[in-house]
């Protein structure tokens, strides 16, 4: 996977997760178009991060078996978001405690160096 791909993935991961955070503080029950249109832009972004980030989980294998792992993770992480936010009083706190977790792990992501290059 090209690095600038991988790199463009962790940013629009960030993003997502700062458009929910901001979503949480803002939330009244999604009623809003401006809270609904932030709220449905940040899961978009998160997917395609947990999508891109899904690819990197199998480095070696058939290209059916990346994308079954592609796939899975972001359903995983929607499955369980959503059991904890139906779960909860207020799923606004769900949908900000998601979104700081993925803006986390999106940093976390951008902070680690890139695989290096074998010069000869």
């Amino acid at each position: 996977m090209p690095r600038t791909v991988t790199r463009a993935a962790q940013v629009v991961g960030l993003l997502g997760g700062v458009a929910w955070v901001v979503t949480s503080f803002v939330w009244d029950g999604g009623e809003d178009p401006v809270e609904l249109a932030l709220f449905w832009a940040g899961a978009a972004l998160v997917t395609l991060f947990l999508l891109e980030l899904g690819t990197l989980l199998v480095k070696r294998g058939l290209l059916a078996l990346r994308l079954f792992v592609a796939c899975a993770l972001p359903l995983l992480f929607w499955m369980v978001v959503s059991f904890a936010a139906a779960s909860a009083d207020d799923d606004g706190i769900v949908w900000g405690l998601a979104g700081v977790a993925v803006a986390v792990f999106a940093i976390v992501q951008l902070a680690r160096p890139g695989p290096q290059r074998a010069t000869l």
